[in-house]
């Protein structure tokens, strides 16, 4: 199946699957952190650069590394300073796990939150 016959675009017959089109905003409903056991760095993934801005101001810390185009912001301080920093700006956690490859010594050991910020608390902090 090609995707111009999914989710909107024209079926074969000619008619319209929906006539409803979805927008995105730009804005991500899920913000992911995780923590780096061996370089101890925490990485915060799915922010735009104004909430970026903020978490800065909240930890009192600039980030190591920013790429903007994965919305992907890295900070070498603890975990519990973001995540607090995070619940501050209206996220809220919502799992939780650990993911380790391994015991050995370049094994990965992370870390891994996913948080949610509901739409009215978007549309409280970008007035």
């Amino acid at each position: 199946m090609r995707f111009e016959n999914c989710n909107g675009a024209k079926t074969s017959n000619g008619g319209n699957q929906t006539d409803q089109k979805k927008t995105h905003t730009g804005r991500m409903a899920y913000v992911i952190v995780r923590e780096n056991a061996v370089n101890w760095w925490t990485t915060v993934q799915g922010l735009n650069h104004h909430e970026v801005r903020l978490l800065a101001e909240k930890v009192s810390n600039q980030p190591e590394a920013y790429i903007e185009k994965e919305k992907k912001v890295d900070f070498s301080i603890p975990t519990w300073q973001i995540l607090n920093a995070l619940e501050c700006l209206g996220y809220r956690v919502v799992t939780s796990s650990g993911l380790v490859t391994g015991f050995g010594k370049f094994d990965t050991r992370d870390f891994i939150w996913t948080m949610h910020k509901t739409k009215e608390e978007w549309e409280a902090s970008s007035k």
